[in-house]
């Protein structure tokens, strides 16, 4: 399970409250008006920028975000180096009855175009083709919670502004001018909050997730050509073990088609 994240959240949420309460008046910083206008419009520009066919699918995402495992890379290695000897010594077809064994969802589905005998160049474009549908899918999740950063604190100001201007109509009474100010200024609070605490951290550990899980995939997609072209374990090892000395680049680069860096 991913621990950092829940991790990070709770402090900064805890500290944000440490510091709310060793101030005075720290009833004010709690307004569900305010609360309501940046999250409804967060979620209302969110519905306007994407159709609800992609919006439906963000809970799922949102559970596998938390529920995340970095790719076990060197087990690729050894899973690829016994096929590979076993493929050498009894055929692409005894490969059968190993495919029961690989949790691999991606690898089994290689695997069996392999001992089915579909052409070389058949499986690399159904890999590269499915690894680019997974790719644009994992990078959408991404931006949607980069563009919620950008609009909770465009909201968090229109909520200031309806405040200020609730506030310029009523000069009657000077006395009430700091609270009100005070008031205005929740939303821009929330929705700095939300930005920089919530969306825009969340969308850059998805991108990074999205970037370990594409350079696994792009892993297991050499691994199956190389067992196809019947090439020898030691050089199938040779070349997935590139892969384990770029995992740490892969993980912290930050590119916006994550799936066409590899899979192109």
């Amino acid at each position: 399970m991913e621990k950092s994240t829940p991790i990070g959240l709770i402090s900064g949420v805890l500290l944000i409250l440490v510091v709310v309460f060793l101030g005075d008046g720290w009833q004010t910083f709690f307004d569900i008006p305010s609360a309501i206008l940046v999250l409804g419009g967060t979620v209302s520009a969110l519905l306007v920028n994407f159709d609800l066919r992609e919006v439906i699918v963000v809970p799922e995402a949102v559970k596998r975000f938390f529920t995340f495992r970095p790719p076990d890379l060197a087990g690729y290695v050894e899973e690829f180096s016994d096929a590979a000897r076993l493929a050498r010594r009894e055929g692409l077809l005894a490969l059968d009855r190993r495919l029961g064994e690989i949790d691999d969802e991606f690898m089994r589905y290689g695997l069996e175009m392999a001992i089915d005998g579909i052409e070389e160049s058949e499986i690399d474009d159904l890999l590269k083709a499915r690894m680019n549908a997974e790719g644009r899918d994992l990078n959408f999740i991404s931006r949607f919670f980069m563009q919620a950063g950008t609009y909770a604190p465009a909201f968090g100001m229109v909520g200031t502004l309806i405040g200020l201007i609730q506030m310029l109509q009523n000069l009657t009474d000077p006395s009430r001018i700091g609270a009100g100010m005070a008031v205005a200024l929740i939303t821009t609070f929330y929705g700095a909050i939300l930005a920089n605490l919530v969306f825009l951290p969340t969308s850059a550990k998805m991108k990074a997730q999205t970037l370990q899980t594409m350079n696994a995939r792009e892993m297991v997609r050499t691994g199956v050509m190389a067992i196809v072209r019947g090439e020898s374990p030691s050089m199938i090892e040779k070349r997935l073990n590139v892969f384990l000395k770029d995992a740490p680049r892969a993980s912290m680069s930050a590119v916006d088609e994550p799936s066409l860096s590899r899979a192109a």
